[in-house]
């Protein structure tokens, strides 16, 4: 580590005190995972190879897919190029003579090592393979329906390590079969429509050791209705007729359960009873607890609820309910906790489909009216329901057949270029950071690890600028990435920057470097981050320090513009306002929260983000006295989700003079949720506070920081129960400054010092208009500037004149 070429005694001191240079050490490398989808072309121009069926096997993807010569075949991936290739050309037609014939595999089931699935050679029809991932351990298992004629199987699913699937044998009919992987084991589980008539069993899913799926039995002639099945036949029953209305002694209506979903040990499922039509339904396994969840769309007509799936407890999917068109739903099984979770194409339907589940995060297909079908991603809140990647500009990528591979993305898409193709997204590593920014003393800003590690700092005003920096973080230009943002304290103009996470350097989009009040005002600025418009990107919230008056800005992320400005309190009030922002009531609209600096009450304040950006004060839970309102001496403010019920609370630290005295409290109704002190109740100089899950249990924790005179402790304690998660030092535990801090989840930087240029920087060159950033890695610099001489460079001439020595 070079930390001492941020030491005073080589950093450069300027006239300037806000406008010149940025620079920025590499700590420590992180792994870097890829936060773009990357596609693997299988079949080079606008064809495509259209890959879909996707099952992962001991860390490998296997698909079918087409690559223009063979056909539709067995292929396997390991996420990139390379490791992308077909495993069998099953269908070659007699003899080999016609390569391009299509085995057209499906139905795709790991099962303990082995991948079962269903594909014709061109021989035996539509029947039973198995595969261990190469081209001579890809056989057939049974030809069960012998002959060309086809078994066509489907609906293949894991129980206790035997397939089970659904078959077509011409003596009984399309009915359950299982198989051990041998042809002798590969035998009839039940005939549930006796005879030759079928019983199609269909969506075979394996919940807790029992077998959920739809069947027809015609005597006595109840048709498509819900079963189960302990992989017997004696143990294959029915659970509940849902639909008994017989029409004729012919006909009957059916209530076609699919769709089967497990969530915390409930099967959910979608059915027509007859009378409320396709709806959401559960069941535990029985016909007393098999029961309709919500009449979504009322009436016996209108669409189907489909593509479910569980995502941390709670029941994803889609859903029309007749006003909003087909759009993103959620449950937790009962009626009242089955809502709208995101009205995406307001005009009409944005059809959710294939929904998946990767580290926490719900990704699907949707159209917003205006960028097409695209790849949509959703944390389970309005707020957090945004466009991910817009893959094809010119028109829809139609993404399909998500699927999670150990935490990777799998799925194919058409990005208007390459045909539809096999795309892999492998997420952020998701891991947790932290930023401080000093107080008073210092200008520097320290990005760290989960575990309090350096990674790295900048400066993101002059090195000689002393007042401070306040940090928030969030994702500002929409790019799916976090970005730090930098408020300069006392003695500096009212400036605003933006940063990536990833490397530090200057972030892109309409917000990067502005003035958020008139240049000349020095009193300093707060900030806060969080997207208060509902427009998939986080905007900047900023209040002015003392002498500056309440006064609180938002400026778009979108577009920089300013949303809104307005006093929180008397405008008469200099001691000035911090600021936070969270969604108070989960209405996908962040709210703005303000307490006073010195002077004023605890008079915390919530301005409703969802009024035309008017931001009228809410009601009374949400405009109070954190503490005693006789104490003068100033709070900061936080916000998160710290009891786990859906809607952000907040946070409250008493500034100098009331002690680290932390507070939470409901946004719901105001009681009290927190009361703690972050450090000895005897010191003095308050405390700062954050906000977010720091140990990923649901419940958003409480991050704490000292002011003045302390070393930097960063605090965290559970949002659950207050007790003390983790403690560290943020940078040097003997200064003295105070810090603030911050933080979340992104990617932290994997820049390692190189071995032939053991010192990197980064320097901003205040000369050049717009300012030029200047890497500079050199094995000479090192030595020249920190070990020998340890000069101290006076002036940017001479700093231009060291870049000239190492030939830049």
């Amino acid at each position: 580590m070079w930390s001492d070429f941020f030491s005073p005694k080589n950093r450069v001191t300027t006239d300037k005190q806000l406008d010149t240079p940025l620079q920025l050490e590499q700590l420590e490398g992180r792994q870097l995972l890829a936060a773009m989808p990357v596609l693997i072309d299988i079949v080079p121009g606008a064809d495509g190879s259209g890959p879909g069926n996707f099952e992962e096997m001991n860390g490998t993807v296997f698909f079918a897919a087409n690559d223009g010569t063979n056909g539709v075949e067995l292929w396997k991936s390991d996420g990139t190029s390379a490791g992308t290739q077909m495993v069998k050309n099953i269908n070659t037609g007699p003899a080999g003579a016609n390569p391009e014939l299509s085995s057209n595999p499906r139905a795709l089931q790991n099962v303990n090592g082995t991948l079962f699935f269903g594909a014709n050679d061109g021989s035996n029809g539509f029947e039973l393979w198995k595969s261990d991932g190469t081209s001579a351990g890809t056989v057939l298992v049974k030809d069960i329906n012998p002959g060309s004629s086809s078994s066509f199987v489907n609906f293949t699913e894991n129980l206790n390590g035997t397939l089970f699937f659904s078959a077509l044998e011409s003596s009984v009919g399309y009915e359950l079969w299982k198989s051990d992987g041998t042809s002798a084991g590969t035998v009839l589980v039940k005939d549930i429509n006796p005879g030759t008539l079928y019983s199609r069993p269909t969506d075979i899913t394996n919940v807790g050791g029992t077998l959920f799926f739809g069947a027809i039995q015609s005597s006595p002639d109840i048709g498509f209705e819900l079963w189960k099945s302990d992989g017997t036949s004696t143990g294959t029953v029915l659970i509940k007729d849902i639909n008994p209305d017989v029409v004729n002694s012919f006909t009957s209506t059916y209530s076609t359960p699919k769709d089967f979903t497990e969530v915390n040990g409930t099967v959910f499922f979608t059915a027509n009873d007859g009378t409320a039509g396709y709806e959401l339904w559960k069941t535990d396994g029985t016909s007393a607890g098999t029961e309709l969840v919500k009449e979504i769309l009322p009436g016996s007509a209108g669409p189907r609820p489909t593509d479910l799936e569980n995502m941390n407890g709670t029941l994803f999917f889609a859903a029309n309910d007749g006003t909003n068109g087909t759009e993103l739903w959620m449950s937790d099984g009962t009626s009242a906790g089955t809502m709208l979770v995101k009205d995406i194409n307001p005009t009409i339907s944005s059809y959710p489909s294939s929904l998946e589940n990767v580290n926490n995060t719900l990704w699907f297909a949707a159209n917003d009216g205006t960028n097409g079908t695209e790849l949509w991603r959703s944390y389970g809140t309005s707020g957090g329901t945004t466009l991910a990647f817009d893959l094809n500009m010119s028109g829809s990528s139609s993404p399909k057949g998500m699927t999670n591979i150990n935490g990777t993305l799998f799925f194919a898409a058409n990005d208007g270029s390459n045909g539809n193709e096999l795309w892999v997204l492998t997420e952020d590593p998701d891991e947790p950071f932290f930023v401080t920014g000093s107080d008073d003393g210092s200008g520097r800003v320290l990005v760290l690890d989960g575990d309090g590690a350096d990674q790295y700092f900048l400066f993101p005003y002059s090195q000689a600028f002393t007042g401070g920096v306040r940090v928030a973080t969030g994702d500002i230009n929409g790019d799916g990435n976090m970005q730090i943002v930098t408020a300069a304290g006392p003695g500096g103009g009212p400036r605003i920057r933006v940063f990536d996470l990833e490397d530090g350097s200057v972030s892109s989009g309409a917000l990067v470097d502005f003035y958020a009040y008139d240049p000349a005002f020095t009193g300093g600025v707060f900030v806060a981050v969080a997207d208060v418009n509902d427009d998939g990107f986080d905007d900047i919230i900023t209040g002015a320090d003392a002498g500056g008056g309440p006064h609180v800005r938002v400026f778009s992320g979108q577009d920089g513009s300013m949303l809104s400005e307005f006093y929180a309190y008397d405008v008469n009030f200099s001691g000035g306002v911090r600021v936070a922002a969270g969604d108070i009531n989960d209405d996908g609209f962040a709210e703005v929260i303000t307490a006073p600096g010195a002077g004023g009450g605890p008079h915390i304040r919530v301005f409703d983000g969802n009024v035309s950006n008017s931001f009228p004060i809410m009601g009374p839970a949400t405009d109070f006295y954190a503490y005693d309102p006789a104490f003068l001496g100033g709070v900061f403010v936080a916000s998160g989700d710290v009891n786990n019920d859906g809607f952000d609370d907040i946070i409250t630290g008493a500034d100098a003079g009331g002690g680290p005295h932390v507070r939470g409290f409901s946004s719901d109704d105001g009681s009290m949720l927190h009361d703690f002190y972050a450090y000895d109740p005897s010191f003095t100089g308050g405390v700062r506070v954050a906000s977010f899950d720091y140990n990923d249990d649901g419940y958003d924790d409480i991050i704490t920081a000292p002011g003045p005179v302390s070393g930097p402790a960063v605090r965290v304690f559970s949002g659950m129960d207050s007790s003390l998660l983790t403690s560290f030092f943020a940078g040097d535990s003997q200064i003295q400054f105070g810090i603030f801090v911050t933080g979340g989840f992104g990617t932290l930087p994997d820049v390692p010092f190189p071995t032939s240029a053991p010192f990197s920087s980064f320097f901003v060159s205040e000369d050049s208009d717009p300012p030029e950033e200047v890497n500079v890695e050199s094995p000479t610099a090192k030595k020249s500037w920190v070990d020998d001489t340890e000069e101290f460079y006076q002036s940017a001439e001479e700093i231009d004149k060291l870049f000239s020595g190492l030939g830049i």
